[in-house]
């Protein structure tokens, strides 16, 4: 009888492993048409994003995708609460940390824009994604340091 009874749950337990596998499968691939269909159609795109979601709350890349998609319309408020969701599910998602660390720059948070590319850097030394965000973060520098110039010397100019 108990083995009747550990045969059944363990049969019930593959069938929710597998389960969530295909959830898992089908979140990424609504993640990754929402990003593809994201320039002809913004509002389908995060539509789309919104249902990976729904399919798999527990999938961090669908997290960074719905994020990274509300970025791109340059809603970076909201895009925040995304990316810090989908870290929290994966601190190591290289999206996660790539497009959470170019909301960063756009919200003027270069400290934590720093602190992702470092954990980008140990986790994936040499990919591209932190190349690219070395760079980003580098022009956001060079374009702050550049305003101030700009500022102090319209205020020499004024004062004198």
């Amino acid at each position: 009888m108990n083995i009747i009874k550990l045969s059944l749950f363990l049969c019930f337990f593959t069938l929710i492993l597998s389960g969530q596998t295909s959830l898992n499968k089908i979140s990424i691939d609504i993640s990754n048409n929402a990003l593809l269909i994201y320039e002809t159609d913004k509002e389908e795109a995060i539509l789309l994003s919104r249902q990976a979601l729904v399919a798999d709350p527990s999938n961090a890349y669908a997290w960074a995708v719905a994020g990274n998609i509300l970025r791109k319309n340059q809603q970076f408020k909201e895009a925040e609460n995304f990316f810090k969701k989908s870290l929290e599910l994966n601190p190591l998602l290289k999206e996660g940390l790539y497009w959470g660390a170019e909301n960063n720059i756009s919200l003027d948070k270069l400290d934590e824009a720093n602190q992702k590319l470092k954990i980008l850097i140990n986790s994936c030394s040499g990919c591209n994604e932190s190349v690219m965000l070395k760079l980003s973060i580098d022009n956001k520098k060079e374009q702050t340091n550049s305003n101030d110039v700009s500022t102090k010397d319209k205020l020499d100019e004024k004062q004198q």
